[in-house]
C-alpha cells in the first residue's frame, strides 16, 4: 500500500516515499476445510490452504464483493469478526481450521466464496458485480437448522444453518455434536452458485417448465462437484487411493457428505455419478433435487469420458502399453501427471458450463437450452474437438433422455444457437453500442473499485447504450420472437474478454432484452398467475456482427402473427395443467421442511396455489438445501 507523506513534504520527497512503498500482493492465502470437517478428521489432513485474489479488507472480512456478517438469529447475538488483515493471521495464512472457532467460519465462508467468483470471472471472461454495486452477505450462523439458503433480497445472502447430529444415526459423528453447515465446502459453493445463477439470470426463479428450478439445483452441484478439482492435495490423495478411477466413490464426487450422514442418510447428501443412464427416468422424475441430479449425471458423464482420453497415453507408458496398472501404490509422478490432467479437464469443463451463461435465453430455460449454450460456447473458443469433450456431453444428455427442442441432428453445427445471417440481422452499431461496452468492461479489468463507481458520465453512455439497443430490438422484433407492440426492456449489456484455442483475444458483447405480455393475455386462459415473458440473448462480436441469436417468444394469443409466442402461450398452460395438483415449491418451504411432491394439493385455490408457488424469492426452502 502507498506510504502516506505529511508535513509539508516536497513532491520530490512524496514520489521518493511512493519509490519506496511495498507492492500489494496479488494474491492471499487462506486455510480451509477441503471437503467438511468429518473428511479431515478421517483423512488427518485438516490443514489446506488455497489462494485468494488479495484485497484490503475490513474484520468481517469484508471487501468489495463479499460481507461476512456473523449474527446468529436464533440466539440474536453477534459473534466477533475476524480481522484477516492483522499481521498475525497475514503471517500463518490465516486461522487454522477450528469447528470451534466462528472466526475460521467467517474466514472459510470467505475463502471459498472468493474462490468460486474468481472461477466464475476467469469463465465469463469479465469483472463479477453484484446487482446495484451491492456486496453478497454472508452469515455463517444464520439460523439452527438442517439446512442453508440463499435469500435473494436487498442485494441478496447466504443464511447457513446449523444443527446437532441425528442422536440414533450419527454416521461417523459423535451423535447429538453440532455440525455447521458453512464448515462444508460443498455447501457453500452450492449456495454461493445459486446466487451467482440469481446475478447472470434472475428470471429463473420463477418456474416457467419443470426444468427451472432442476437447472437451478443441478447446475449449483455441479460447480460444487467441479470446485473439488480446483484442490490439489485432495485431488492427488484420491487418486492415489482410487488408482486413477474418479467413477469410484470417494469425496471427490461426493456432496456434503458430513451433512448426509449426521443426518441420518448414512451416506452424502448427492453425488457426481447416479443410477445408470435411463432415457426415461427424466419423465418420471419431478422433484427438482432429483431432476437435477440427472443433469448432474450427464455433465460428468461427459467429463470421466473426456478425463480417460486424456491420460490414455499416460496409463499407456506406465503399463508398457497393457493398460493394467500393477498392485500396490501408483508413482508419485504418475499420480502428479494424472492429477494435472483430471484438475485441467475439470476446469475445462467448469469453464464451459460458465460460459454457456451468455449463450442462455433470459428466461424458461431447459436442461436442452443448457447443452446448446454450452456446445456453442466450446465451439467459440474451441473450434477443434480433439478430446471430443461436445460429443462426449451431447451423448451423456442423450443417454439421459434430454434432447434440445429446434434443432435436426446432433452434430455440433445443428446443436449450436443459430446465427444473424440464419435470420436476416444486420449488426449492432459499433459506435453506440461495442466501443462504449469494450471500453467499460476493459475498465474494470483494471480496478474494480474504479469500475463500480457510477459517475454521471458512466451513466449517461450506459443510458445511450441502452436506448441504441432498445430501438434496434424494435425494429428487428419479429426475427427477434419479441412483440413490438409492448415494452422492450433491456435488462443487461456487457463485453467480455476470452483467450481462444489459437491463442488470439476474442472480444464479444453479451445483450438480454426481456418483455412482458399485458396480465389480459394471461387471463385468457388460466396459468396460474405466472408472468408471461419473453425475451432474446444477443452475442455480437466487435464488428456489431450477431454470432447468436437465442429467443424465447413473448407468449401471446396471435398464432397468425407470433406463432412461437402462441405456442409458448399454450406450452405454459400445459405446465400449469399439469401441476395442477402438485405444490411445486414443496422442496423449498421453510414453514413445513417435511413436505414432498406432492403435498398441499387441494388445500387452497388452484390459481392462488400456483401463484404462490412460481414466485418464490428464496431457493433450498425446507428440504437440506
Amino acid at each position: 500500500m502507498a506510504t502516506t507523506v505529511t508535513g509539508g513534504g516536497s513532491a520530490a520527497d512524496a514520489s521518493a516515499a511512493a519509490a519506496l512503498a511495498y507492492p500489494e500482493p496479488r494474491r492471499r492465502s487462506l486455510q480451509i476445510y477441503a471437503v467438511d470437517p468429518m473428511i479431515a478428521r478421517l483423512s488427518g489432513n485438516e490443514v489446506v490452504t488455497i489462494t485468494v485474489p488479495y484485497e484490503p479488507l475490513l474484520p468481517g472480512p469484508s471487501g468489495d464483493l463479499v460481507q461476512v456478517i456473523d449474527y446468529d438469529a436464533s440466539t440474536r447475538q453477534f459473534y466477533t469478526p475476524v480481522d484477516l488483515d492483522s499481521p498475525v493471521l497475514l503471517a500463518q495464512d490465516g486461522l487454522a481450521p477450528s469447528e470451534r472457532d466462528p472466526r475460521f467460519h467467517q474466514q472459510m465462508v470467505y475463502a471459498v466464496t472468493s474462490s468460486l467468483l474468481e472461477n466464475f470471472e476467469r469463465g465469463l471472461g469479465r469483472r463479477f458485480r453484484w446487482r446495484g454495486n451491492e456486496r453478497l452477505r454472508i452469515f455463517p450462523h444464520g439460523f439452527q437448522g438442517e439446512n442453508a439458503v440463499f435469500d435473494d433480497g436487498e442485494g441478496g445472502s447466504l443464511r447457513f444453518g446449523y444443527f446437532r447430529t441425528d442422536p440414533r444415526d450419527a454416521g461417523r459423528n459423535l451423535p447429538g455434536q453440532w455440525v455447521f453447515s458453512c464448515l462444508s465446502h460443498d455447501i457453500v459453493v452450492h449456495e454461493a452458485t445459486h446466487a451467482l445463477v440469481d446475478r447472470l439470470r434472475p428470471l429463473y426463479k420463477e418456474a416457467t417448465n419443470i426444468d427451472v428450478y432442476a437447472f437451478h439445483e443441478g447446475f449449483a452441484d455441479v460447480v460444487a462437484l467441479f470446485q473439488h478439482f480446483a484442490l490439489p492435495d485432495l485431488l492427488a490423495r484420491y487418486i492415489q487411493s482410487n488408482r486413477a478411477d474418479l467413477t469410484a466413490r470417494s469425496p471427490l464426487v461426493e456432496l456434503a457428505q458430513q451433512f448426509g450422514e449426521s443426518t441420518g442418510r448414512g451416506r452424502a447428501l448427492r453425488d457426481a455419478l447416479g443410477e445408470e443412464p435411463d432415457p426415461t427416468r427424466l419423465s418420471r422424475t419431478l422433484e427438482p433435487h432429483a431432476r437435477g441430479s440427472i443433469f448432474v449425471s450427464a455433465v460428468f458423464d461427459a467429463f470421466f469420458t473426456t478425463y480417460q482420453a486424456a491420460i490414455a497415453d499416460l496409463i499407456r507408458i506406465a503399463t508398457a502399453g497393457s493398460g493394467q496398472l500393477p498392485p500396490g501404490a501408483l508413482h508419485p509422478d504418475l499420480v502428479a501427471r494424472v492429477a494435472g490432467e483430471a484438475r485441467a479437464m475439470a476446469q475445462r469443463v467448469l469453464m464451459m458450463c460458465i460460459r454457456a451463461f451468455q449463450y442462455l435465453p433470459p428466461v424458461d430455460v431447459t436442461f436442452g437450452d443448457f447443452l446448446r449454450s454450452a456446445v456453442t460456447a466450446d465451439c467459440d473458443l474451441f473450434p477443434a474437438d480433439g478430446l471430443g469433450l461436445r460429443a462426449a456431453l451431447v451423448e451423456g444428455f442423450r443417454k439421459r433422455g434430454i434432447y434440445p427442442d429446434g434443432v435436426s441432428g446432433l452434430a455440433d453445427e445443428a446443436v449450436a444457437w443459430p446465427a444473424a445471417a440464419e435470420l436476416g440481422l444486420p449488426p449492432l452499431d459499433v459506435v453506440a453500442v461495442v466501443e462504449p461496452l469494450v471500453a467499460e468492461t476493459a475498465l474494470g479489468f483494471r480496478s474494480r473499485r474504479s469500475a463500480a463507481e457510477d459517475t454521471p458520465e458512466r451513466k449517461e453512455r450506459r443510458q445511450g447504450v441502452a436506448k441504441a439497443l432498445s430501438a434496434y430490438a424494435r425494429r428487428h422484433a419479429g426475427a427477434l420472437g419479441l412483440d413490438r407492440r409492448l415494452k422492450i426492456q433491456v435488462r443487461s449489456f456487457h463485453a467480455v474478454f476470452r483467450q481462444a484455442s489459437s491463442g488470439l483475444l476474442q472480444v464479444n458483447v453479451i445483450v438480454q432484452i426481456v418483455q412482458t405480455a399485458p396480465p389480459e393475455v394471461a387471463r385468457a386462459r388460466d396459468v396460474g398467475g405466472i408472468e408471461l415473458r419473453g425475451g432474446v440473448t444477443l452475442v455480437a462480436d466487435v464488428d456489431g456482427e450477431v454470432r447468436a441469436v437465442v429467443s424465447r417468444p413473448t407468449p401471446g394469443l396471435d398464432p397468425v402473427g407470433n406463432p412461437g409466442g402462441a405456442a409458448r402461450f399454450e406450452a405454459l398452460g400445459a405446465f400449469v395443467d399439469q401441476f395442477d395438483d402438485v405444490d411445486l415449491p414443496g422442496p423449498w418451504r421453510i414453514d413445513d421442511p417435511t413436505a414432498t411432491w406432492p403435498s398441499l394439493a387441494h388445500r387452497r385455490g388452484r390459481e392462488r396455489r400456483i401463484a404462490a408457488s412460481l414466485t418464490l424469492g428464496r431457493l433450498d426452502r425446507g428440504r437440506p438445501w
